[in-house]
């Protein structure tokens, strides 16, 4: 993530909200200004051409309209699929810690010893903020490492048992897993789109200035109200698209009753589990 999308996601919500509002009614009034400089009439006097600008606001509010929903969709999705891939991480490694116990003693110690700490450091890693994310993310990928050079080590002699066939793809659903939820996190909307959708804002609140000069200037409560309510759709748009940083955030739930759920390591070989 680089350009706007780093610059914006470095600001806390309420600035950008802030900022936006006071932008869109700066833009109105230079609309106002700017209508005032070209027709060259005084307030309150109406140029004629009413019909015309309603068609052209009509326009610009509907396109407005269509590029937030479009935003406004990408940004869900990106949430339903973070949210589903929780669920998915939990799910897998809970098979492959089941799976891994039918496995002879030592491997099946170590193995599900692994598992579970790996799970734990998951757990973490959904929890963190966005600026603590990096180092769980770095420990995940150490975990996923080690855990696949022990899962073939312990299934190298049993490569011919039935049972490798159902331990080994439960292991490797669980490291591709990981590795598609850290890519999903990282996954954000494009800068320039969150930057299109702003400057299309503040160019149609210039336009509603522009058009709302004179008589109809006593609408501006109104601007005011839209502009309130087109910010407010913004910072919906950023805030799902802000994992556990924003005031929506995902539920890390399906992953701590999978801790929390674990059976003891199978006894025996306390050795094998530390190594």
């Amino acid at each position: 993530m680089s350009g706007f999308a780093a610059f914006l996601d470095e600001l806390p919500l309420w600035v950008i909200m802030v900022g936006l509002f006071f932008s869109l009614i700066a833009a109105r009034e230079l609309g106002g200004w700017i209508h005032r400089l070209a027709v060259g009439r005084k307030e309150g006097q109406d140029d004629g051409d009413d019909e015309g600008k309603s068609l052209v606001l009509s326009g610009l509010l509907g396109l407005l309209a269509l590029l937030t929903a479009f935003t406004f969709s990408l940004s869900l999705n990106r949430y339903e699929v973070r949210r589903s891939v929780v669920v998915s991480e939990a799910n897998a490694i809970g098979t492959a810690e089941m799976r891994v116990r039918l496995l002879a003693a030592p491997d099946n110690a170590r193995l599900a010893g692994m598992l579970q700490d790996y799970a734990r450091t998951r757990l973490a890693y959904g929890v963190a903020t966005a600026a603590a994310k990096p180092a769980f993310a770095a420990t995940s990928a150490k975990q996923r490492s080690e855990l696949q050079t022990a899962t073939i080590a312990a299934l190298t002699p049993e490569a011919r048992n039935p049972l490798a066939g159902l331990v080994g793809p439960s292991i490797n659903a669980v490291l591709d897993i990981g590795a598609e939820r850290e890519a999903f996190n990282a996954a954000r909307i494009p800068g320039i789109i969150l930057f299109a959708l702003m400057l299309y804002n503040l160019l149609t609140a210039i336009m509603l200035g522009y058009a709302l000069t004179g008589a109809r200037a006593r609408q501006r409560p109104a601007t005011i109200m839209l502009f309130a309510l087109l910010t407010l759709a913004i910072a919906l748009i950023m805030d799902l698209d802000r994992p556990q940083r924003g005031t929506i955030r995902i539920d890390q739930t399906p992953m701590k009753q999978l801790v929390a759920g674990f059976a003891p390591v199978p006894a025996g070989d306390a050795q094998a589990i530390a190594r």
